[in-house]
């Protein structure tokens, strides 16, 4: 359920009284003014059973799903793929680092594309394209053998990169600013949209098994490929660029809509103060934008570090064979899907206690940051004992992601008005070095230390303690273009 429907906030703002009286059907006396809203007056329409913008979020939440199950793939069908062709760890290692390389290079590229072609239209064909990599993956190796699967894979990679920095712009349109007695539907969003991730992430290991098991890894890749291109066709028929050009939308959530989000401002800059991509240095320098951006940095380093190096530690540290790890592998994941579920719920808590935007803000990144570094830190003093332990240890790192993620994602929807798509794709691109760098990093420092996790687990608490503290102090909900034409902060509200 969507939190639009457990506050009944979206009901628009009642109409003035001017506006009661130019309007032929209006009957103030008859009615009374706290209860002549839109829905009355202007339609005589029954409040539709979902809300438009709530089916763009599940639809985006999809894309991530698809998205996360095509390029997660590979990990789980290695060990079948490296069976058949005797795969080095040479290879496996660069095999799965392929989907990164081609991501790096097309993030930003996205938020240029959805402005020649729509946002509709390049997710959808930024997952078509994905959809017919997965689909020639088999035919790739078995014709160019594994540096057919690199390039397949590279190019999914780089097909993928415009989702993340597309996704933000879309959502920038449809959901509105926090309403007096409503909830806060951008960091619900969000929230949202990462569960995609976490549902992909999950879903696709035993899917794949099970796949591979009964129909051959080949099939898998089709399977998974074809399902992918029937989610596009879902996805053309249902999302819309902005609430004004839904085919279903209802005429009281449009006037709502119309209200409460808010059109981008263009921001007037000499031509001596315009860098990359057009937008102001003075932007680009703003502490406000680079808290979301470290934020986004320390994510990728350090949460992506369980499905990276999970399986490895597991196996030399706890001494677990495959079969015996692959609950202790996916619990971290179910436990951050599950607490995501009441992420709404948190949200509404908050803000009845007191917390504004930016506290709001503020608050799920810092106490989310803080509990994945503090359940990290002990994880290798509890090598010896039960390995259930250090499984939840792990699983309340993911629970503290969860947390941190509606703090700084969503941030990304208020940093900015005009430049969602260009900023939050620089956002990822950085974010995906880091997601590059951070596998080489800990090997590195394994291969120092005598492989000791202690100076890894440090170097995590470390980097998320940084973020933490730097989104506190510099974070912003006033779009930072405003902040530099005007010389001050607005209304965060």
């Amino acid at each position: 359920m969507s939190p639009v429907h457990a506050s009944r906030m979206n009901s628009p703002a009642p109409l003035k009284k001017s506006d009661a009286k130019a309007s032929p059907a209006a009957k103030p006396k008859a009615i009374p003014a706290k209860t002549e809203n839109v829905i009355d007056v202007a339609t005589s329409e029954r409040e539709p059973m979902i809300w438009a913008r709530s089916v763009q979020c599940f639809l985006l939440m999809g894309s991530r799903l698809f998205q996360q199950a095509m390029r997660n793939s590979l990990a789980p069908l290695m060990v079948y793929v490296a069976r058949e062709f005797s795969l080095t760890t040479e290879e496996k290692g660069s095999l799965l680092a392929s989907v990164a390389v081609g991501y790096f290079f097309t993030q930003v590229l996205g938020g240029r594309l959805k402005d020649k072609f729509g946002a509709k239209n390049t997710l959808s064909a930024s997952m078509a394209l994905s959809a017919l990599c997965c689909l020639a993956i088999p035919t790739c190796i078995d014709y160019l053998g594994v540096p057919g699967l690199w390039a397949a894979m590279a190019t999914m990679g780089a097909v993928q990169g415009p989702l993340f920095p597309v996704s933000m712009c879309l959502m920038s349109k449809w959901l509105p600013k926090e309403t007096p007695g409503g909830s806060d539907e951008k960091a619900w969003g969000t929230s949202i949209l990462d569960l995609g991730v976490s549902v992909g992430s999950l879903a696709i290991i035993p899917f794949s098994n099970y796949l591979s098991g009964t129909l051959g890894w080949r099939h898998a890749y089709h399977i998974i490929g074809l399902a992918t291109l029937a989610f596009v066709a879902v996805f053309q028929l249902l999302g819309a660029d902005e609430p004004a050009t839904c085919w279903y939308i209802s005429r009281s959530e449009l006037a709502f809509l119309k209200k409460y989000v808010r059109a981008a401002v263009p921001v007037e800059a000499s031509s001596a103060n315009v860098g990359i991509l057009g937008i102001p240095n003075r932007l680009m320098l703003h502490p406000g934008l680079w808290a979301v951006w470290i934020a986004h940095i320390a994510f990728n380093f350090s949460a992506y570090f369980h499905g990276l190096w999970g399986p490895t530690y597991f196996a030399d540290v706890m001494k677990m064979t495959p079969e015996e790890s692959q609950y202790h592998l996916m619990a971290p994941y179910a436990a951050n899907l599950v607490f995501k579920f009441s992420i709404p719920f948190l949200l509404k808590f908050v803000k009845r206690v007191g917390f504004g935007s930016l506290g709001s803000r503020r608050l799920f990144m810092t106490v989310g940051y803080l509990l994945a570094a503090g359940s990290i830190l002990p994880a290798f003093r509890m090598r010896e004992s039960n390995p259930w332990l250090t499984t939840t240890l792990f699983s309340l790192g993911h629970v503290g992601y969860a947390l941190a993620s509606v703090g700084f994602k969503s941030n990304y929807l208020e940093v900015t008005q005009q430049y969602v798509g260009e900023l939050s794709g620089l956002g990822n691109t950085l974010a995906t070095a880091a997601s590059w760098a951070g596998p080489k990093l800990v090997a590195s420092m394994l291969g120092a230390f005598s492989q000791n996790w202690d100076v890894v687990f440090l170097s995590l608490a470390v980097a998320n303690t940084a973020a933490a503290l730097n989104f506190f102090c510099n974070s912003t909900v006033s779009p930072i273009e405003h902040d530099i034409d005007n010389g001050k902060k607005v209304d965060p509200n």
